[in-house]
């Protein structure tokens, strides 16, 4: 996702309201108190929205280092369920299985490598289904 920087597209400051010529100070100041009102709710989106976005951010760093976390000893146990499967662990020394599963748990580290650089695109994925389907208005049932 792209961020732009939020910018105030003017010269003047952003709390600065210029009289002008032939304008009664009544007239000044509700146009005044007009303007900054619309200046503080334009502030104030442009701070949701940057809310909004972060929030996005956050749930997709969360469910990456989830799936990160969750991916080494799921490799373990895939590993020892396999020799288990195959009747291996009957047979077999302790020193042998766990270096059936320490090589697995290696062999697996560039799997779980190339999953989290894939992580981020399922999670984008994820969250801008869930975000479309949240802004989909109510259809009727017939």
């Amino acid at each position: 996702m792209r961020l732009e920087p939020f910018t105030y597209k003017s010269d003047a400051h952003l709390t600065e309201v210029p009289r002008e010529p032939d304008e009664s100070l009544h007239d000044y100041l509700v146009r005044a108190n007009r303007t900054l009102i619309r200046r503080v709710r334009m502030l104030s989106r442009a701070r949701d929205e940057y809310e909004y976005i972060q929030a996005g951010e956050h749930a997709r760093w969360r469910i990456d280092r989830m799936l990160l976390t969750l991916a080494g000893p799921l490799i373990g146990t895939a590993a020892y369920v396999g020799l288990a499967r195959a009747g291996i662990t009957e047979i077999a020394r302790f020193e042998f299985i766990a270096g059936v599963i320490a090589f697995a748990g290696l062999t697996g580290g560039p799997f779980v490598l190339a999953f989290a650089t894939l992580g981020p695109k399922v999670t984008n994925w994820l969250l801008s289904h869930r975000s479309r389907c949240d802004m989909l208005p109510m259809r009727r049932r017939r």
